[in-house]
Formats: structure tokens, C-alpha cells, sequence
């Protein structure tokens, strides 16, 4: 923990600022209140379907009618630590959100948590198998206060679009 009590350079604006830098930095903990998955078998390597989804910028390509955009906001382009900013349309209103990297596993795993917004944290798993890849997009979130009315159209919303996003990754990889 960080002692900003004795510091008479850093104003309560600025142990405000540092205690989001903190809050920033650290990882989820706890259950979050709704999760996501979904698992396809796709006719491909592992190295192939990690072609595809460890170039962050591509996310576009198979998250359709979601996301418009997604930039690499950090110098590093790939690893733990990489930021994005991901400009989209989400139950037709335009939504920008920020994400980190929290856990790189060449070839096995990427896992984001947001930055911004609601609380959420997504990870791309693949294992090999003898067809080719088991790939699983699996996603926990928590909706904000005063949206509990929306939780379940915006579960079964969710799930339907992660649903079509394994799909679209599985299509791109087998072409």
C-alpha cells in the first residue's frame, strides 16, 4: 500500500489521480456477476487461429456490427501490458471503451480487462486437437449500477454476439 499522507508535493487531486493509477493496475478479483462462453472447433492449427486474433487491430474483421474500430493505444503492440481503445455500436448507440492485456500465453491465451466502463474481462483460449484448434472466447462482466433492468436482453444480447464472434473467427481461419 502506498502512504499519500506524508506527501506535500501531491495534493488531494493528486492522491486522487494516483489512487486511479493504482486502482488501474490491478487485476480483477472476486466473481463477477454474469459469464459468457462459448467453444467451436476450428479446422486449423493453433498457430493459424493465433495469426488472427493476436493482431488486436483485426478485431473488427470478426466482431461485425459491434466493433468499428480497435486501435493499439500502448508503444508495445503485443504481450501483457498492451492498451486498446475500441470504438463501437452497442444497442444501436455509438460506445468507446479502453482495455488492457493482463495475460499473454504465446499461442494459448489472451486475456483483457476493461479500463473504462463497466467492469468486464475476456479471454481467447486455444487448446490443440486433432482437428485443429478448440478455441473458447469466454467473457465475465458486471453491468453498472441503475442497468439491472437490462441484465437479461443484454446477457442473451451478449451471448449471441459472442456466439456469432466464434464463428466469424472460425470462418476467417478456415478460408
Amino acid at each position: 500500500m502506498v502512504d499519500l499522507s506524508r506527501s506535500s508535493q501531491v495534493g488531494l487531486s493528486g492522491k486522487m489521480l494516483i489512487v486511479a493509477f493504482l486502482i488501474d493496475d490491478m487485476m480483477f478479483e472476486g466473481d463477477f456477476l454474469d459469464h459468457v462462453e462459448k467453444t467451436v472447433e476450428i479446422k486449423a492449427p493453433p498457430e493459424k487461429v493465433w495469426e488472427l486474433i493476436s493482431d488486436l487491430e483485426r478485431i473488427p474483421e470478426w466482431a461485425r456490427g459491434y466493433v468499428q474500430r480497435e486501435e493499439i493505444t500502448s508503444e508495445q503492440r503485443t504481450g501483457v501490458g498492451t492498451t486498446t481503445r475500441e470504438i463501437g455500436v452497442s444497442f444501436g448507440k455509438g460506445y468507446s471503451k479502453t482495455f488492457k492485456v493482463i495475460e499473454w500465453v504465446e499461442k494459448e491465451k489472451i486475456t483483457f480487462r476493461s479500463t473504462s466502463g463497466w467492469l468486464w474481462r475476456g479471454s481467447w483460449i486455444m487448446k490443440p486437437t486433432e482437428a485443429g484448434t478448440m478455441f473458447t472466447y469466454s467473457v465475465d462482466f458486471e453491468l453498472p449500477p441503475g442497468m439491472e433492468k437490462l441484465r437479461l436482453s443484454f446477457y442473451k444480447r451478449y451471448e449471441k454476439l459472442i456466439e456469432e464472434w466464434v464463428q466469424n473467427i472460425k470462418n476467417l481461419v478456415e478460408k
